[in-house]
């Protein structure tokens, strides 16, 4: 009965994984080389079905997508929503590698839990229970692998993520499916704060294909105007990973947005937004040397003062620069996210990577 079963198991996922987007390159269980003659891979983040991931394709600048619209419960089942298997097929269908992205939030729209995280490392059941839902994700559906991205994660917790980190890319390589898993930054370990310290990077290192370093946000809502990644802290982060990490597994977060700091708060804005804003009211933009990003000060109709630190092209190339030219050993980019962007940085992505 087991055997029957089993046999009926795989090949249900067989023919459903037909049905949903596993036309393309077959799943190899490896990452795909740069495409594009570029001499790093580019990975980005997707939350919604987006018209920019046509304007990557065109430039040649992009090698996988990260599909953002999965969430696992505390029992580790998991749920969706926005899903879009055309979408994953098509990409496949034009080279791309996909992977699901699976997020500790209580729906896709919702705050990240780390209660979520606790419940599910703390019980063998729903340890193997999230374990084998992510497998049937991947092979399901038609993805080349699982990407993790759980925060807020209790630092009680480091040890279990690790192991459960390495049994999920065990159980996936068995399938020819890939892991890959989002961590905060950090320059010492364990870290200095408890979202940094649950992340253990040697162990975490080991486990998945792909580190993505989010190297982005060191400004933000919680302090003063400043840039979201300075060059060189940027740097020490990636130089530290690699002293943990093969330099091939870590790759580069880049944003593609910034913030607009306002009447005592901030917002978060897309590059693309403040290209228009900036070409409507033919504003001057100046360039912060230590990061390349752009800052823009003006006041608006009402006499409200706006100070915006975001990305444009000047900005994008410094970063895919630093890269390129100074961390030549590491993975790639991973990108958040896909349709933030100012068109002109696909372009940009590409020329500075094949250089």
């Amino acid at each position: 009965m087991l055997v029957a079963a089993l046999i009926i198991a795989v090949v249900g996922a067989i023919a459903l994984a037909t049905r949903h987007g596993a036309s393309g390159p077959p799943f190899t269980g490896r990452l795909s080389a740069p495409g594009g003659g570029r001499h790093q891979r580019v990975t980005a983040w997707l939350t919604s079905t987006s018209p920019s991931l046509d304007g990557a394709l065109k430039a040649r600048a992009l090698d996988e997508i990260d599909c953002d619209w999965y969430t696992v419960g505390a029992d580790g089942t998991i749920g969706t929503r926005a899903e879009n298997l055309g979408l994953v097929a098509r990409a496949r269908s034009r080279g791309l590698q996909v992977f699901a992205t699976v997020t500790n939030r209580p729906d896709s729209r919702g705050s990240f839990t780390g209660a979520i995280a606790r419940d599910i490392l703390s019980s063998p059941t729903a340890t193997q229970h999230a374990v084998q839902s992510l497998v049937q994700l991947a092979v399901g559906k038609g993805y080349d692998g699982i990407d993790i991205d759980w925060e807020l994660v209790p630092v009680a917790e480091r040890d279990a993520f690790s192991r459960f980190m390495g049994e999920l890319a065990t159980a996936l390589h068995a399938r020819h499916r890939l892991l890959s898993v989002a961590v905060f930054p950090k320059t010492s370990e364990p870290g200095t704060w408890d979202s940094q310290k649950v992340f253990d990077y040697k162990a975490l290192g080991a486990a998945v294909d792909e580190l993505k370093i989010m190297t982005y946000s060191d400004s933000g809502p919680w302090g003063a105007p400043g840039p979201q990644a300075p060059l060189a802290w940027t740097r020490s982060v990636l130089s530290f990973a690699n002293t943990l990490v093969p330099a091939r597994k870590i790759f580069m977060g880049l944003p593609f947005y910034g913030f607009d700091w306002h009447g005592g708060t901030a917002t978060a804005l897309r590059a693309a937004d403040v290209a228009a804003l900036v070409a409507a009211h033919h504003y001057t933009v100046a360039h912060d040397a230590a990061s390349g990003e752009a800052e823009l000060r003006y006041t608006d109709s009402t006499g409200q003062e706006h100070v915006l630190w975001y990305e444009d092209r000047q900005s994008i190339a410094a970063k895919v620069s630093l890269l390129h030219s100074r961390l030549p050993g590491i993975g790639g980019l991973a990108i958040w996210q896909l349709g933030g962007e100012d068109p002109g940085f696909w372009n940009v992505i590409e020329q500075t990577l094949t250089k």
